[in-house]
């Protein structure tokens, strides 16, 4: 079939919207009309080499919409079916998956190779994280397609598919906060202000957002946090205001610098979590001596979330009020304007755009 995909054809030459040609699902396959998609940081970092891609590209991995039609042999959804995209094939094969670590799939790839169902004049395309999301219909297989039953506005939905995952399963899943602990979150973007939430109603005591900008400190308040602190000489203030540490640090920069800080506020026995998206070539230098303390650093990828069981979770909570989306979303532009969506996401004023079809 015919549809309109937003193309990269080189790093920094901006999108163009182009007539595709989409192949029917195969078997395990299922082709989804895009309702919504989010402009996530990971897309920027593609266009910023930080990510593995092939030019031309179809970037977007951050989408909802409703399966359209269906291969043979898929069993999970159905013609009609709402459904939030993941980016972990869960191939239910790899040691990953085996051990229930679907996070951990040794298949999830940033690039396809330039292999897949979506062509441009005979000339097949890369697709992000294998979903390619930029375009008005996909073609994946059922288990990167998870079926949400939600009141959500599409809008809001999409971002299940990463950030709020990746920032609410940080709090929840990897750092699996506890009843009256402190907690502390760098960076108040919109993983950051997921990281927040999952904190509050894990039932953090204290909650303490790290980030320069006013507006993003402002949004952390609106969501659940304590107080807002400026990044300049927050380690200081923390571990002053909390006599010693806080339980909990989550970093959601990406920077070196930032994941050393959440790693030097937590307290003696402390966890720090590592969410933001560092370039490969980046190393993180920490005291030896203090992991004597007991501190601990890790890594957290995709929320340690298992799509299947912790979209509809975060649905839920969306939906009675307990998750707030609203915060999250500065704006919405339809499909067509997605080289303004990114200009104003390069800006890093706004925590999330989002492109409707």
């Amino acid at each position: 079939m015919k549809t309109q995909a937003a193309i990269a054809h080189t790093a920094d030459g901006g999108f163009d919207l182009c007539e595709v040609d989409l192949a029917a699902p195969s078997r395990g396959e299922v082709r989804v009309r895009m309702q919504a998609c989010g402009i996530c940081r990971s897309d920027l970092s593609a266009l910023e080499g930080k990510e593995t891609v092939e030019f031309p590209v179809v970037l977007g991995h951050e989408g909802a919409g409703i399966v359209e039609a269906v291969g043979d042999g898929v069993g999970s959804v159905k013609e009609g079916d709402a459904v939030i995209l993941s980016w972990t094939p869960a191939c239910g094969t790899c040691p990953g998956c085996l051990r229930g670590e679907v996070q951990l799939c040794e298949a999830v790839n940033m690039t396809t190779g330039s292999r897949g169902p979506l062509t441009l004049n005979g000339r097949a395309l890369d697709r992000f994280m294998a979903l390619g999301a930029f375009c008005e219909h996909v073609v994946v297989p059922q288990a990167m397609a998870v079926p949400v039953h939600t009141g959500l506005d599409p809008a809001h939905t999409c971002l299940i598919g990463c950030g709020v995952t990746t920032g609410f399963g940080a709090a929840v899943n990897t750092a699996a906060v506890r009843w009256g602990e402190t907690v502390a979150v760098f960076g108040c973007g919109g993983v950051g202000l997921a990281a927040i939430q999952g904190a509050r109603i894990a039932g953090a005591s204290r909650i303490l957002a790290v980030d320069p900008l006013e507006g993003r400190r402002q949004a952390a308040l609106r969501v659940g946090a304590s107080s807002a602190i400026d990044a300049q000489d927050a380690v200081n203030r923390i571990v002053r205001d909390t006599h010693g540490g806080v339980d909990v640090a989550i970093e959601c920069v990406g920077s070196p610098a930032a994941m050393v800080n959440a790693f030097n506020v937590v307290r003696s026995g402390g966890r720090s979590i590592v969410v933001g998206l560092p370039a490969y070539t980046e190393t993180v230098e920490l005291p030896a001596i203090m992991l004597l303390r007991e501190k601990s650093i890790k890594g957290s990828i995709y929320g340690s979330a298992n799509p299947r069981v912790d979209f509809q979770k975060i649905a839920s909570l969306g939906d009675q009020g307990q998750l707030q989306f609203e915060p999250l979303v500065d704006k919405t532009r339809h499909f067509s304007e997605i080289n303004e969506g990114f200009a104003e996401m390069r800006e890093g004023k706004l925590t999330r755009v989002v492109l409707t079809f």
